[in-house]
């Protein structure tokens, strides 16, 4: 391929100059005859066989030479393709190159081909270009670059860039090969002599290279070229840096001083940007006036802004690179006697922040840019509300210029390509206004990251340090790693000063480093102040407060404290603008806590969307918020940089001192705008932003992340004062307490500088008339004031929370403990601090104390001592503290006491097992809750603190606190009893004995009678038997038991366990009536768990002292009557249930431990004490109180064994005093029952009667039976009714068993008493027949059968019917049987008087034959008869049968009746027909047997009275009557008591006398039917006659007609001298009446034969005798 274009190449040429050049022709020809010649194998064989002729190109140099564009294109192809294959000899490459020159001017096409040929050049012939052919290549590409064609100019510009970088590879290639290279050539360097290897003497010559073709742009920019492309070798070859000093440099310096065209002046700008990058430490002098000039250049009167935006890209170069910036000011400002570049720099910096405050927006605060295309000369057409908004986030007045701004945005403020770069500009660009501020912002920010980069690691400490610390918090043993943490506050955790490095290289860069900050803060102070209130979009006002802060940290770890305090009150007047303040003071605040809560406490209170909502349409809304005046608040951007000053403050730490008040001012201004800060300003705020950004709901979501930012940094710069060493601390907490103690005086802020004054650098203020702002105390206004309380309170509490390990470890002085806790106290105990901060107060200090003392748990003994004391006497002092001013606690003091208790309450559940110390003070603290008497109770001292009791009243101060209270002593009794120490114990019984008394709270009076229970249990097991008899002998010796109780009780448990008794029985003395009676019950329950472990004395000591005069203090009660008795009016009166409790408690106590008070020695002197006691309740007179004194006295005597000789003397007087206090004599009043009593009595009355039955005499014996029956009859009182029918009662049942224990000797006595209760239920029916009381029904059952065995068994005793036993007990029986149905109760379905019936049967028997066997006096024999007449008339009779309506109980009781008559009379009727025995009795029974034996009712006067004859009108007939008449319902009985009449009359009667007696009787019985006959009959007619009747009429003449009655029985004839038979004298009175009835009977109207018939054999038998 390249033969045959050579080959049509040169025959062109040969073509072209047959006529023109014969030369020419001639050499063509002979090359093409030599190209012909050569053998075509291959490309590069023919390329090598061309590169051995050097002849070949002569044809192809005279074409160019011709400068003939045809024969110049072949001639420059030709050469192009040789030095593309090699085929071109090295002899002629200069031949070559100056024919390339030669041609450089010509057309496109070769100009094409000199560039297609120069890099194929470069390749194949590197090793040969070199000197003046190396230049020659260099003025052909430069040649060509000079084309006006922009394809060639460009593509020779880059072949001779490619160039150029060839010749620096050469000498990099060189160095590296340096040994096998020897350095030839000399040149002359800064008139010194240097020898150079070819490749860097070709570099070294190339640089002076006459490129005359050039511009001045291209040179300069191949200039840049090599030097930025070759930084180390220029710097190791002093011969290229040399030039670069000597040539280069100035020749760009040249280009800013003069007016130069954009293109040259770009050019020299870069150069020079590269130059001072690099050379500025190497030759100061020579970059000197090139930085002036630059700095020069940011005039804005005499430099186009276009060229003031190069120098600042130049400088933001320059500030990029931190070493550089350093180096410059240790090179010139660190020079005595050089100029301060550096200064000047930012001075520049200063006057070009404040040259034109317009385009920068600047105003009272930072806002949002509005844009470049708002113009200011359209502020007429903003809408109000825009305005209004802008204002207010501005912080400005409305002018035009302040609405409008454009403002610094990376969106208008930057431009695309920064004017370095716009290489292929011709004229300056068009740089927006704002660039060469936001240029300023970028050196600043520059400046900052690279001082820091410096600083900030050499103030971390070393890893020895930090692996100390880590293992010293890895420690298993607590308290070492907290000793090693405070041990390390000094070094660890205070940031290191760099200046006190040991390295000798790196102080002198920080020397440096510190000199820089300390000359340029100011500078820094004044660009940064008006950036930070000028127009800038989020980026760079982030970064401004980044390098703002980062600057600030530099100038704090160097130990700057006057730039750092600037800086920091600068920020923080940036984060809290004065003008907002101000703003905020005027109007009078909402309450914080109710209406506006702080934002801190809660972000989203304010940004709430239903805070954003109105009911008003938005036409309305719009105008209101135009019409309203805009009130300027806190923007996001103040939120951060409230958030760069505390990560400042964070970073700072420990070395901020004072600076800390500046942060803490900013939280707290920031805290106070917050607060009145409503939803209508955020939503202004958010209206204005959406007009540009986000929507209102966006800015109020992004406001609420940045007040949560600011918190979680505020909460970070809290939690890093915990590393603080205890000096920055304790400053850190004067800082916070300073703002609660300023006088109010100074409250009010001054009014700031509205005129921002940037023209020059603010003096250096000087520490000690530095002041920070804001730091004026509490505001005059009281909602400001409570608001700087809720802010300062909350925030110590919190710094106390993180230092809990300093406190626990620390001396309180050097700690901050004991400036923290007067704080606090004060706070907390002032009635004129508002609510909120007291409480707020109280809880920051009781979380502190409850913290602390967990804190040292685990530590070692004494550490826990002091510790413990110390904290427990902090919350003992703010106690007390609220009780040193006069007057009544106020609701507020009593919340405050509330948490105290509360706090102690969770040092209790948290640390109570740890507690050694303070004890004291923490029953102290609980005491506080009763109200107080006089002086102060607690007076504290370093040990202990004593508690005066006396002053300490039983009332609380509040209900709340005394539950809370109690809880913590709940606590303390059930869980630490044992890690009370001994002197302690007296205070809690003291505290419990007041618990137990108060009266607000039943409940927690009943809690602690239990929890003395527990204490008591708790002193006994500490306390042996010896130390028991030991103290109760010093008691007993005392003459003042209680006295001598708490005297001893300081030392001696076992006189605590005593003074416990003493407290519990005041308490049952004076206190309520459930908390006495629990009282009680914990005594009883302490001597029946404990009792064993006592000895005899001291039995002796308590039953005297506590248990016996608990029973004294009863009955003292009842005694009392005085009514406004303070004890009354405590506990309302005595009361009966109570005392009955104790008298019980009482005996429970001495019968459970009888075995223990026998071995008292004075036993006797005991037990009358004791007794006495009882007596003094007898007294009392009341019922249930007499049953819980029987009661005690029986369970006592229960316990003793019969024949024990020690009770024995004892037992007299107690039997003695039972006999004289019956129950059953005491009146019983309405509300009283009197069945406990008297049960009780019996009870007692059995055990004393089982223990002195031996020795006890028949009058005393009398007197216990009688009392027995009248316990029995004193039971009626019951309000049971009907309750003793079926079966005795407890009282009966009782009395009735210890009656029949009672010996027999004396039997009459027991029979008198039985008879006697037989008749109970009829005497007390009768006393009060409507009473509800006791029927005794069972009781005149069981007496009943108790009384037969007695009578039976004592029947032949003559001492019973001598003495009329018998006869009274006849007596009862009769009564009983004869009142029959008038007492309708019955004893288990069997009435009394059947009862009576049966035992009347049982006694007739045996006594009556006991009366004729002993021949008895009439005296003696006719009561007794006439009592058994009197039971035969009551069982023949039935009285009271009305009552009862049941027909079968009738019957049942007919046949009863008749088969105990029958019974009875078989016994008595031998009895009665005596001569002995008087006419009356016999006429008495016989009269009883008549009234029982009729059936129908007579009429009045049919039947003569008692003192008439029976038959003296036996014949008269009455008037007859036709009622009918009903008969009697015990018909049967009728018939058999007519029937024993019948065998009384008759022959065969036992006795003539009783025939005689009964005869008349009889005769007028039998008269009464025929005499109704024939007087009623006549009257009925043909109606019947009742059956009754008829059947009674029938059975009379039956009885007549078989009747023998004998004349001795009568006694002869009657008056009308009629005279019968022997046998049948009734007839004398019968046979007329007999006669009359046949009549009737027989009468054709009224007869009938069922009556005639058996009348006529009536008569038919009868014969009368003449």
């Amino acid at each position: 391929m390249t033969s045959t274009l050579l080959t049509n190449e040169l025959t062109h040429l040969v073509s072209e100059a047959k006529r023109k050049n014969g030369e020419l022709r001639h050499a063509a020809e002979k090359a093409l005859q030599d190209l012909k010649s050569l053998p075509s194998t291959s490309e590069q064989q023919l390329a090598a066989d061309l590169s051995r002729r050097p002849a070949f190109i002569d044809p192809f140099l005279l074409a160019c030479a011709t400068h003939n564009p045809k024969l110049a294109g072949s001639g420059v192809t030709c050469l192009q393709r040789l030095v593309v294959t090699r085929g071109l000899s090295k002899a002629r490459l200069k031949d070559a190159l100056e024919a390339f020159n030669s041609c450089t001017s010509l057309g496109l096409d070769v100009q094409l081909k000199i560039l297609q040929a120069l890099p194929s050049l470069l390749q194949n012939y590197a090793e040969d270009l070199k000197g003046d052919l190396l230049s020659g290549a260099l003025e052909v590409c430069s040649s060509l670059q000079a084309a006006r064609v922009p394809t060639v100019s460009g593509v020779a510009a880059a072949t001779l860039q490619q160039l150029v970088s060839s010749i620096f590879e050469k000498v990099v290639n060189e160095d590296r090969h340096a040994t096998e290279v020897a350095a030839l050539a000399e040149v002359k360097v800064d008139d010194e002599s240097l020898m150079l290897r070819p490749a860097a003497h070709d570099a070294f010559r190339s640089t002076f290279v006459q490129f005359t073709s050039l511009s001045q742009e291209a040179i300069l920019e191949l200039l840049w070229i090599c030097i930025n492309g070759n930084p180390q070798l220029f710097a190791s070859h002093t011969e290229l840096s040399s030039t670069v000093r000597s040539h280069v440099l100035p020749l760009a310096t040249r280009g800013l001083s003069e007016r130069l065209s954009f293109p040259l002046t770009l050019r020299s700008f870069r150069i020079l940007d590269l130059v001072l990058g690099r050379y500025i430490t190497r030759y100061p002098d020579d970059c000197l006036p090139a930085i002036s000039l630059l700095i020069d250049t940011l005039d804005p009167d005499a430099v186009p802004l276009w060229k003031r935006a190069m120098a600042m890209e130049v400088f933001r170069k320059f500030f990029a690179d931190g070493n550089l910036v350093i180096d410059t000011y240790s090179i010139y400002d660190k020079t005595a006697g050089s100029k301060r570049i550096v200064q000047d720099i930012m001075s520049a910096f200063v006057r070009m922040s404040s040259e034109k405050p317009s385009a920068i927006g600047l105003g009272q605060q930072s806002s949002i840019p509005v844009g470049s295309t708002a113009s200011r000369d359209s502020a007429d057409h903003i809408p109000p509300e825009i305005t209004a908004g802008m204002a207010g986030l501005m912080g400005s007045t409305y002018t035009v210029a302040e609405a409008n701004v454009p403002g610094i945005s990376s969106r208008w403020s930057i431009p695309r390509t920064s004017c370095l770069e716009q290489l292929d500009k011709l004229e300056a660009p068009s740089v927006p206004e704002t660039y060469v501020y936001a240029l300023v912002l970028d050196c600043m920010g520059s400046l900052s990251d690279n001082l820091a980069k410096v600083v900030l690691p050499l103030t971390v400490h070393n890893e020895k340090f930090k692996s100390s610390a880590i293992n010293g918090k890895a420690s298993s043993n607590g308290e070492a790693a907290r000793r090693h943490r405070t041990e390390s506050y000094q070094s660890r955790t205070v940031p290191r000063n760099p200046l006190e490095q040991g390295s000798n290289e790196v102080p002198a860069r920080v020397q440096s480093v510190h000199a820089l900050v300390d000359s340029c803060w100011p500078a820094v102070l004044a660009t940064s102040s008006t950036f930070l209130n000028a127009a800038l979009d989020d980026q760079y006002y982030r970064n401004l407060i980044k390098a703002y802060q980062r600057f600030a940290q530099v100038a704090g770890l160097l130990r700057l404290v006057t730039a750092r305090d600037a800086l920091m009150t600068t920020l923080g007047k940036a984060a809290v603008p004065p003008h907002v303040v101000n703003a905020t003071q005027p109007e009078p605040l909402k309450s914080p806590t109710l209406e506006s809560p702080s934002v801190f406490s809660n972000p989203k209170s304010l940004l709430s969307m239903d805070s954003f909502s109105s009911t008003a349409s938005p036409i309305e809304r719009d105008r209101r918020r135009s019409l309203e005046s805009a009130r300027p608040t806190l923007t996001t951007r103040n939120l951060l940089c409230l958030r760069a000053l505390l990560n400042l403050a964070i970073a700072l730490g420990p070395t901020l001192d004072g600076a800390f008040a500046v942060v803490v001012d900013a939280l707290r201004q920031a805290d106070l705008v917050l607060s009145t800060t409503t939803p209508q300003q955020l939503i202004r705020q958010g209206s204005v932003a959406s007009k540009q950004g986000p929507d209102t709901q966006s800015y109020a979501q992004a406001f609420s992340s940045e007040v949560t930012a600011v918190e979680g940094a505020a909460s970070r710069l809290l939690e890093s004062t915990a590393d603080y060493p205890n000096g920055p601390f304790l400053s850190v907490l004067q800082t916070f307490c300073r703002l609660l103690h300023v006088r109010q005086s100074d409250a009010s802020p001054a009014s700031p500088n509205r005129q921002v004054q940037v023209s020059s650098p603010p003096p250096t203020p000087t520490m000690p008339l530095r002041s920070f702002s804001g730091l004026t105390g509490l505001s005059i206004m009281k909602d400001i004031q409570m608001r700087d309380y809720k802010f300062v309170i909350p925030k110590l509490g919190g710094l106390a929370e993180l230092n809990i390990s300093r406190f626990a470890l620390g001396d309180p002085v050097e700690t901050g403990w004991n400036l923290l806790v007067d704080e606090f106290v004060i706070l907390a105990s002032s009635n004129s601090n508002p609510v909120e901060a007291r409480r707020a107060a109280t809880g920051a200090l009781c979380k502190l104390a409850a913290e602390v003392v967990a804190e040292v748990m685990e530590d070692e003994v004494q550490t826990r001592t002091v510790i413990q004391r110390r904290t427990l006497a902090t919350l003992l002092r703010l106690v007390d503290s609220m009780y040193e001013d006069d007057g009544e606690l106020t609701s507020n003091d009593i919340d405050v006491q509330s948490y105290v208790l509360e706090a102690l309450q969770a040092i209790l559940q948290r640390c109570g097992e740890s507690l050694v110390a303070g004890w004291n003070r923490m029953i102290g603290i609980i005491s506080s809750v009763f109200e107080r008497n006089g002086a102060p109770p607690m007076r504290p001292d370093d040990e202990e603190t004593h508690i005066d009791w006396i002053n300490v009243s039983d009332e609380f101060d509040s209900v709340q606190l005394g539950r809370t209270a109690f809880a913590a002593t709940q606590l303390i009794c059930s869980d630490f009893l044992s890690a009370l120490p001994t002197r302690v114990m007296p205070s809690l019984i003291e505290l419990l004995f007041r618990f137990a008394k108060q009266t607000d709270d039943l409940n927690i009076s009943l809690s602690t009678i239990t929890i003395a229970w527990h204490v008591s249990d708790y002193l006994l097991s500490n306390v042996s038997r010896d130390a028991i008899s030991e103290t109760t002998r010093l008691l007993k010796e005392a003459d003042e038991f209680e006295e001598e109780v708490h005297s001893a009780s300081r030392d001696s448990p076992a006189a605590q366990w005593y003074l416990l008794l003493v407290r519990l029985r005041n308490i049952i003395k004076t206190g309520h009536k459930e908390v006495r009676k629990a009282a009680f019950q914990t005594v009883c329950s302490i001597f029946h768990n404990n009792g064993d472990q006592l000895p005899p004395d001291a039995w002796d000591l308590t039953l005297r002292s506590v248990v016996f005069k608990i029973s004294f203090d009863d009955v003292m009660l009842y005694h009392s009557d005085d009514e406004n008795d303070e004890t009354q009016n405590r506990i309302g009166f005595h009361d009966e249930s109570i005392s009955s409790a104790i008298i019980g408690g009482t005996s429970v106590i001495v019968a459970q431990n009888l075995h223990h008070i026998e071995q008292v020695a004075q036993l006797p002197s005991l037990w009358e004490a004791f007794l006495s006691r009882l007596e003094s309740y007898f007294d009392l007179q009341i019922h249930s109180i007499n049953a819980a004194v029987f009661r005690a006295l029986s369970s006592i005597l229960s316990q003793i064994t019969t024949g024990s000789k020690v009770w024995t003397g004892v037992m007299y007087r107690t039997l003695a005093l039972w006999l004289k206090r019956n129950p059953a004599t005491i009146e019983v009043k309405d509300s009283e029952s009197n069945q406990d009593s008297l049960s009780a009595y019996v009870d007692s009355g059995t055990e004393l009667y089982r223990l002195t039955q031996e020795s006890m005499s028949t009058s005393q014996t009398r007197t216990l039976v009688e009392n027995l029956y009248h316990a029995i009859r004193a039971s009626a009182s019951t309000s049971q009714y009907a309750v003793d029918t079926n079966k005795l009662t407890t009282v009966q049942g009782k009395a009735f068993d210890l009656l029949k224990a009672v010996r027999s000797d004396h039997p009459s006595t027991l029979i008198v008493v039985a008879a006697k209760l037989t008749t109970l239920h009829h005497d007390a029916a009768e006393e009060a027949p409507h009473s509800n009381g006791a029927s005794f029904v069972a009781v005149a059952s069981a007496a009943m059968e108790w009384l037969e065995g007695l009578v039976l068994s004592s029947v032949a005793d003559e001492e019973l019917y001598d003495s009329g036993v018998v006869v009274s007990v006849l007596e009862n029986v009769n009564r009983m049987v004869g009142l029959k149905y008038l007492f309708t109760l019955e004893y288990k379905g069997v009435s009394i008087w059947r009862k009576a019936s049966n035992l009347a049967l049982a006694l007739a028997g045996p006594v009556l034959q006991q009366v004729g066997a002993q021949g008895l006096d009439q005296a003696v024999m006719i009561p007794i008869l006439t009592e058994f007449i009197g039971i035969a008339t009551g069982m023949v009779a039935a009285n009271g049968l009305e009552r009862i309506g049941d027909s079968t109980r009738i019957y049942e009781d007919e046949t009863t009746d008749i088969e105990s008559f029958n019974s009875l009379r078989a016994v008595l009727t031998p009895h009665l027909g005596g001569a002995e025995v008087p006419d009356r009795l016999r006429s008495t029974y016989c009269q009883a047997l008549f009234d029982a034996s009729i059936i129908h009712e007579p009429e009045p006067g049919e039947i003569p009275d008692t003192k008439t004859p029976p038959l003296q009108h036996v014949q008269r007939i009455r008037r007859g009557r036709v009622r009918r008449v009903p008969y009697v319902q015990r018909e049967r009985m009728a018939y058999e008591c007519l029937s024993e009449l019948l065998k009384l009359s008759g022959q065969q009667s036992e006795s003539k006398l009783l025939a005689k007696a009964a005869a008349p009787f009889l005769i007028l019985r039998l008269a009464i039917p025929l005499r109704a006959y024939i007087a009623d009959q006549p009257l009925r007619g043909r109606r019947p006659q009742p059956l009754s009747e008829l059947e009674e009429l029938l059975f009379c003449f039956t009885a007549i007609k078989e009747l023998r009655c004998g004349e001795e029985v009568l006694g002869g004839a009657d008056a009308s001298g009629m005279v019968m038979s022997r046998d049948r004298a009734h007839l004398r009175y019968l046979y007329p009446l007999l006669v009359k009835a046949v009549s009737t009977a027989g009468d054709r109207w009224s007869g009938a034969d069922e009556v005639l018939t058996p009348l006529q054999n009536v008569l038919a038998s009868v014969v009368p005798m003449q």
